[in-house]
């Protein structure tokens, strides 16, 4: 496979998988306000997802649900915007039609013409902003079925699912950094315990945590949950293990250099993952331990490009 080709693919998986689980932690924090549990304001949420301008000019650092919404859905001017991310994986798709199925093709253009309707806009200040979510949701969905159903299991599949869960990593960090910051800092306090509950919605493991823990909510059984449950599928460590797999599945497309080096650095990352765990119960050294555990994934990811799509 072309190095161009791999690099397409694995950006199309992680920009999908990016807006999959930012649209989630916007459904959940609008929830969360409706429900009175949180107050009205999205700055965390918007220091990593919204464009700095758009940060900096809010009056009294007081960011209202509809303009947070629509700068974080439909902004064209906020490259981290869901309109967006959509618009980077289908440029990704585009340039590489003959390497994925024309279902899959149509899903990710059906998405893109949908996701540039003015009526979403509209949708967020005048109606309902979860139906806006809603089919966003719903067309995230419907392209992982429909990658699922149609893709030969090759090497396209393999770095599809390697891009999509070195995204899945980083965001599950990402928001549990927001959370500890949310918690201002504090994982004892039973008043900021609302915002971890919050926390399992975004991440879609409120059930299987009810069964896991039998129903007990603690900040530090959700940290625990979230990093290190073998099970659950947003968790880093499931993250991590299915990178380590689908990788293992590209031997063949690799040169011994590239391959070695890649597998020797994905291992050391889940070894120190796997044994140096962080002091749960301190949630400054966490939050510390959370941004070096992010700029290791990113590493990764560089690495990737350096040895296998021939950017760095």
């Amino acid at each position: 496979m072309l190095s161009r080709v791999a690099d397409a693919i694995f950006w199309m998986s992680r920009y999908m998988e990016r807006t999959k689980m930012e649209t989630t932690l916007l459904y959940s924090n609008y929830v969360a306000i409706q429900d009175n549990a949180i107050n009205e304001n999205w700055r965390f949420i918007l220091e990593y997802y919204g464009d700095k301008e758009f940060v900096s000019n809010q009056k009294n650092h007081v960011w209202l649900t509809a303009e947070s919404l629509s700068h974080l859905i439909t902004d064209k001017n906020n490259p981290l915007s869901i309109v967006n991310n959509i618009m980077y994986a289908r440029e990704n798709a585009r340039s590489i039609q003959d390497h994925i199925t024309k279902e899959l093709w149509q899903t990710l253009n059906n998405y893109y013409h949908i996701v540039r309707d003015e009526k979403m806009k509209d949708q967020i200040f005048k109606g309902d902003p979860v139906e806006v979510m809603d089919v966003i949701h719903a067309q995230c969905y419907l392209f992982y079925g429909t990658l699922d159903s149609t893709m030969d299991r090759g090497p396209g599949y393999y770095f599809m699912n390697v891009g999509k869960h070195l995204e899945r990593a980083l965001q599950t960090i990402q928001v549990l950094l927001i959370k500890i910051k949310e918690g201002n800092y504090n994982l004892s306090d039973e008043s900021e315990l609302v915002s971890f509950r919050y926390l399992l919605y975004a991440l879609s493991g409120y059930e299987l945590y009810g069964k896991t823990y039998r129903g007990e909510i603690s900040a530090t059984n959700i940290i625990n949950y979230t990093l290190f449950n073998p099970i659950f599928t947003h968790s880093v460590f499931y993250s991590l293990d299915r990178i380590k797999h689908n990788f293992k599945l590209l031997k063949q497309e690799s040169t011994p250099a590239a391959f070695s080096q890649m597998e020797f650095e994905i291992g050391k990352l889940i070894s120190n993952f796997t044994y140096n765990q962080p002091e749960i119960k301190d949630a400054k050294k966490l939050y510390l331990y959370l941004e070096e555990l992010h700029q290791n994934i990113v590493n990764i990811s560089n690495l990737f490009s350096k040895h296998y799509f021939g950017q760095i």
